[in-house]
């Protein structure tokens, strides 16, 4: 288990800034264009690669993470 790594991206897309995915406790933080952020729990680290290597983000957002994860806003 990877200890206290995160790992930021820059998210090319019209809804999304960024996404910041923290290894040790599986929480993935998504910032919006609109300056909101959330923080969605138990994410698998395979789900945060596939955000970064798919092609529509804001599709894959709506598909795997949106409706499957518990989330707050920060």
């Amino acid at each position: 288990m990877k200890k206290n790594i995160t790992e930021t991206i820059q998210v090319e897309s019209n809804a999304i800034h960024s996404a910041e995915y923290q290894h040790d406790v599986c929480i993935l933080k998504l910032k919006f264009s609109s300056g909101k952020m959330y923080a969605y729990s138990d994410v698998a680290y395979h789900v945060f690669e596939g955000l970064r290597s798919s092609e529509s983000k804001g599709k894959f957002i709506n598909q795997y993470v949106l409706r499957n994860h518990e989330f707050k806003k920060l």
